[in-house]
């Protein structure tokens, strides 16, 4: 019998003894953020995947972004929980040698309670968030969903953040919502409906999807209504308290989550 498995037979005959019955803790934390994604898009013939994590009380399509609703700005927002003016980051520029973020993210908060984290990003700026209580991250431009499934097939409590980012480029060339558009987000949807299994099936769970910002006509990152436009979408694997509501800025993605995974954390 390896080490491992000793001190796993180890711990469930502890919890039997001492409670009875042994809370699983919070094994998955998954969060996506789908660039670009106008929450009108997300329609059953559209995005059906998606569709299963629209649950009362815990999604909204009127969530909203910073201003100015721009990728590093707004994920920059909704990794610390801080405004542009709060963090500093107003600009949506990032090169490698660059200063990276300082102010703690929600992959600082996983590590300290315990998990593995992975950060898979599409977009180079978006490196600018990396730091060093990531176990592994990867500029992924193409393969980011089937990094974050490898990384999942490993054991223990596991924090991903996969950033996908087709639309970002389909809005500007044949606009937002375009029959274009809705087709990428098909490819999307369909895409990660086996992650989205993979996590559901590991046990206790949180996934949250958003973006970071939508567009209008081929336009985005203007001060257009449409631009600030984004989606929330929680689900877990206990019930949850309604946090997720009509409004929601994107700032306060960082307190829902960190919320949640210390409820689940407590749940028998």
């Amino acid at each position: 019998m390896n080490a491992l498995l000793r001190q796993v037979l180890a711990l469930a005959l502890g919890c039997a003894l001492a409670l009875g019955v042994c809370a699983e803790p919070l094994q998955t934390v998954l969060m996506v953020s789908i660039d670009a994604l106008h929450p009108a898009a997300l329609r059953p013939d559209v995005a059906p995947t998606l569709e299963t994590l629209q649950h009362p009380g815990q999604f909204t399509l009127e969530g909203r972004s910073v201003n100015p609703p721009q990728t590093l700005i707004a994920h920059t927002a909704m990794l610390t929980g801080l405004t542009p003016e709060q963090s500093g980051k107003q600009d949506n520029n990032w090169k490698p040698g660059q200063a990276q973020v300082t102010h703690e993210t929600l992959l600082d908060v996983a590590k300290r309670q315990g998990f593995d984290t992975a950060y898979f990003y599409a977009k180079p700026k978006l490196g600018y968030l990396v730091s060093a209580s990531i176990s592994q991250q990867a500029l992924a431009r193409d393969d980011g969903v089937e990094q974050a499934q490898e990384f999942l097939r490993q054991l223990g409590p596991r924090f991903v953040f996969l950033h996908l980012s087709g639309l970002d480029d389909v809005g500007p060339d044949a606009g937002w919502l375009s029959p274009q558009y809705l087709e990428e987000l098909r490819y999307i949807d369909r895409s990660l409906a086996p992650l989205i299994a993979q996590v559901r099936g590991r046990g206790t769970y949180l996934m949250l999807i958003t973006s970071d910002h939508a567009g209008h006509d081929r336009l985005h990152g203007t001060n257009h209504s449409e631009d600030f436009k984004l989606p929330v979408l929680l689900e877990a694997s206990q019930a949850l308290p309604g946090w997720v509501s009509d409004g929601l800025s994107i700032t306060r993605i960082k307190p829902v989550v960190q919320d949640a995974m210390n409820l689940l954390g407590k749940m028998p």
